[in-house]
């Protein structure tokens, strides 16, 4: 191929991700996706553009189809570890989580040190109930991002049904803390169970 013809390609495929991915960060997926499917046209064989597809995909719900991308990112790429972690928590939407297990095992083989996925795979664990490896996974997570407030409340989750209520209540303050201004009903959640835990424990000393 000319090189000139070359680059402009490149550069075409360039623009059309950039449109894309403005596009998805506002949610707009169903037209991010045409600029998705066009760059396809130019490059059949780029993984992350079949990954960046599926995403979008699955944020309008069309599951199927968002499977088939993560697997042609796969299929083109098999040590692509955010297609293997996408993959997963799609997986994981429709409750079949061994199969998501694989997939962020998948993608820690590749990139170990990746907080989100430790977490996710935590909480694919904990839906399991294998609360002791959920726990594992989330304290891994922890010890990549302090920060991450997921895995907090993942951590409380599991101490909860482990029986360490004061664990428990511990992990869900520092969710609580770096979540506070997150309106979400998670938090208004985290705020009940502690109440409940708070009240078991004081049974416990009875």
């Amino acid at each position: 191929m000319d090189e000139n013809i070359s680059d402009k390609k490149s550069n075409n495929i360039s623009i059309l991700l950039e449109k894309g991915n403005k596009l998805f960060k506002n949610g707009d997926y169903q037209s991010a996706l045409l600029f998705f499917d066009e760059a396809l046209i130019l490059d059949p064989e780029n993984s992350k553009i079949w990954d960046n597809r599926g995403v979008a995909l699955s944020r309008i719900g069309l599951h199927d189809q968002a499977m088939e991308s993560y697997h042609a990112a796969l299929d083109i790429e098999p040590d692509n570890p955010q297609a293997w972690s996408n993959l997963g928590v799609l997986y994981a939407a429709q409750a079949r989580f061994e199969e998501a297990i694989n997939c962020f095992e998948q993608s820690l083989d590749l990139v170990p040190d990746n907080d989100e996925v430790w977490n996710n795979h935590g909480t694919a664990l904990f839906s399991l109930e294998k609360y002791e490896e959920a726990l594992k996974s989330f304290n891994h997570a922890l010890d990549l991002n302090p920060k991450n407030a997921q895995a907090w409340a993942g951590k409380g989750s599991a101490h909860n049904f482990l029986g360490d209520y004061s664990k428990a209540i511990e992990s869900l303050e520092t969710f609580i803390k770096l979540a506070s201004n997150d309106l979400s009903p998670q938090v208004e959640e985290a705020w009940a169970l502690i109440f409940e835990l708070k009240m078991k424990a004081n049974e416990r000393k009875k």
